[in-house]
């Protein structure tokens, strides 16, 4: 069972489609949102970090408005989670799916969010547990995000397999894995707190709902870029920023100015409204959910002309 994207969630929580219908025309146009629109969907947006998008959850919070139960059911998922590890997978790897499983917290939690094999054990070497990773991916419990040589199509062919981020598949389930009593900091608006882990976290959610494969760019010589998505024939290169900031971006700005990566958008996600500045789209956390795959060019019929070829 896959996560509801933020639009469904939305639409469970009774907002309609003309607000939709506005929010779409305004990631189109590259318009700022009604400010007064713009606070409702941030709000939402918060209690979508928390809740998440597992339809009991999402059912509980729309009943019921509270936390503490939303928190409970999250608790049950959880175990059944730790209980299908126990009765599903091979018996020499649920030690180890137990303890990668449990360690995403932390692992996100880190500096720069890359899971260290040798954090679950020091002796742990990455080919020793890559079955247990593939059990929670293929499980849908777990979204893999690996590292590029550079930025540039296709990525499948550049990943460094050894350097990954690994992110929960839903961030509410994360927040009740470990992190207690945030659930509260957020909804009111505080994003002090382990708020760029949560925030990356739930970008990866939504853009692997939108159907993308999940990249991010770190080297010393240009710096980290949280995600870099190929979308269509091209790449776009993408920030996630939890503080006021988000136009300070010097990994972004350096890699931009790499002609031979040609790249296609340059996106910042962030607090503040839709705005444009010297080519880079600035955009609120939630306009995620419109950031979709660009659609290939229709008719691209390709036919060998067979005539000369003796019969």
């Amino acid at each position: 069972m896959y996560p509801m994207n933020f639009e469904e969630f939305l639409m469970a929580n009774g907002v309609q489609k003309a607000t939709l219908s506005l929010l779409q025309d305004c990631y189109r146009t590259k318009q700022p949102v009604p400010e007064v629109i713009h606070d409702t969907i941030n709000r939402l947006f918060y209690s979508y970090i928390i809740v998440g998008g597992m339809p009991n959850v999402v059912q509980t919070y729309v009943d019921t408005h509270d936390i503490g139960r939303v928190l409970a059911v999250q608790q049950e998922l959880l175990d059944l989670y730790r209980q299908d590890i126990s009765q599903y997978a091979d018996p020499k790897d649920r030690p180890k799916i137990r303890a990668i499983f449990d360690s995403i917290p932390a692992q996100l939690n880190d500096k720069n969010r890359r899971f260290l094999v040798n954090s679950l054990r020091q002796t742990a070497r990455l080919e020793r547990y890559a079955d247990s990773f593939n059990w929670l991916v293929d499980a849908g419990v777990a979204l893999p995000c690996c590292n590029v040589t550079e930025p540039k199509a296709p990525l499948k062919l550049n990943e460094k397999r050894n350097l990954f981020k690994l992110f929960a598949a839903d961030t509410g389930l994360l927040c009740a894995l470990s992190m207690d009593n945030i659930q509260f900091s957020i909804l009111q608006g505080d994003m002090s707190v382990n708020m760029g882990s949560i925030l990356e976290n739930m970008m990866a959610q939504m853009f692997t709902a939108n159907g993308f494969s999940l990249h991010y760019f770190d080297t010393h010589k240009y710096g980290e870029l949280d995600f870099v998505l190929q979308n269509g024939t091209g790449v776009d290169l993408l920030e996630i920023k939890s503080g006021r900031d988000y136009k300070r971006h010097a990994a972004l700005d350096k890699i931009r100015q790499v002609s031979e990566w040609n790249t296609r958008k340059s996106l910042v996600f962030c607090k503040g409204n839709v705005q444009s500045e010297d080519g880079i789209l600035y955009l609120p956390w939630y306009m995620a959910m419109f950031y979709a795959q660009t659609a290939l060019p229709e008719g691209l019929i390709y036919q060998v002309d067979l005539s000369d070829l003796p019969n």
